[in-house]
């Protein structure tokens, strides 16, 4: 057996240590399961995945005209109108009606933590939904040394941070040994100050495998994307047709994270790094010089950059360019870089 904590985000509701097996492994690993089903149940993935499976001919062809009118002036129109049926219901179940949760790296495994990997599991649509914040789990994030989810205040008058339940687990993660075993994450690791808490100091150490300031990185995201919950039981095709358009595209990327004297983004193959640079910037000025795992940039004989990067680099693939800026009216020295594996970057470069 092994511990992990359920941290609810309504803080009259204290912190809870459960336990469940280990027998599962990483394959069938028994905390991630019981987070899913946990925020499938909430949600209400498991009713919609009733009425789906229990819809009679007629009512399948009532739900799936129901889905092509709520979007017929969306770009997924033409898309969601040249499917059958039967594809379009299967895409909506696939989407709305599994269970699914949103894994985030808290600290990644390295030698530095003696490869301890802790992740959170969270419903992957809660600020959608209204969930609370959940302050304490905010918290958390921040002790180790990430920032936040992207900051929507402006649009949603929400703070940035987590929102809804979660789960935190831990796990010995060491990939050259072949070992992945659950181990104990308990309360007495979230207790008191989160900043002197040791494993939360190693986190934010260099190569401690926290975020160092970065966005958390998303380890499953999922394609659902609810928008809004049922009203009551109604009609079958009613309470299907609250749904978002189903996806059928790879995991986006978040938006400009700002650090270090520089904008980044992501896509699943490469980092973009972006500085300002003044309007008389020749690419003869720049020097760039790409490591495994390292980069530095320098121009006029000053450093920009200079450090670990989050993943390794596909060299070969990595370049810059130096282009204008509209909106400064200087110019913008663009470092694009290769991703060798397909994973989300908690940041850009990590400063000597």
């Amino acid at each position: 057996m092994f511990k992990y904590v359920f941290i609810p985000a309504e803080e009259s509701e204290p912190i809870s240590s459960k336990s469940l097996s280990k027998a599962g492994g990483l394959s069938a690993d028994e905390l991630s399961k019981t987070a899913k089903e946990y925020f499938f149940e909430q949600s209400g993935g498991a009713a919609r995945k009733i009425i789906i499976d229990n819809a009679s001919p007629a009512e399948k062809k009532q739900i799936a005209k129901q889905i092509r009118d709520q979007y017929a002036s969306t770009p997924s129109a033409s898309q969601i109108n040249s499917m059958e049926d039967d594809a379009l219901l299967e895409i909506i179940k696939s989407t709305q009606a599994s269970a699914t949760c949103e894994i985030t790296c808290i600290t990644v495994p390295t030698p530095t933590n003696s490869h301890q990997a802790v992740s959170m599991y969270g419903d992957d649509n809660a600020r959608n939904r209204d969930s609370p914040f959940n302050k304490r789990a905010t918290d958390l994030m921040r002790a180790t040394g990430h920032g936040l989810p992207a900051d929507n205040s402006n649009a949603d008058g929400k703070p940035s941070g987590i929102f809804g339940d979660v789960f935190v687990g831990r796990c010995h993660d060491n990939e050259v040994a072949d070992i992945w075993e659950r181990v104990d994450f308990t309360e007495d690791d979230i207790t008191g100050d989160l900043s002197k808490v040791e494993w939360c100091r190693t986190a934010r150490k260099k190569g401690g495998g926290g975020g160092h300031g970065g966005a958390p990185a998303s380890l499953s995201s999922t394609l659902s994307n609810m928008t809004a919950q049922q009203n009551g039981a109604g009609a079958n095709a009613s309470a299907i047709g609250a749904g978002a358009a189903p996806s059928t595209g790879t995991t986006g990327t978040p938006g400009d994270n700002e650090e270090n004297g520089y904008k980044w983004s992501q896509t699943d193959d490469e980092v973009e790094i972006r500085f300002a640079v003044p309007s008389n910037t020749k690419a003869k000025y720049v020097k760039v010089k790409y490591g495994i795992q390292s980069l530095k940039v320098s121009m006029s004989g000053t450093t920009l950059c200079e450090g670990e990067t989050w993943g390794h680099i596909t060299v070969d693939d990595s370049t810059y360019t130096i282009q204008d800026d509209s909106d400064t009216g200087g110019r913008e020295l663009c470092i694009t870089l290769g991703k060798k594996e397909a994973e989300q970057w908690n940041y850009a470069v990590m400063k000597k």
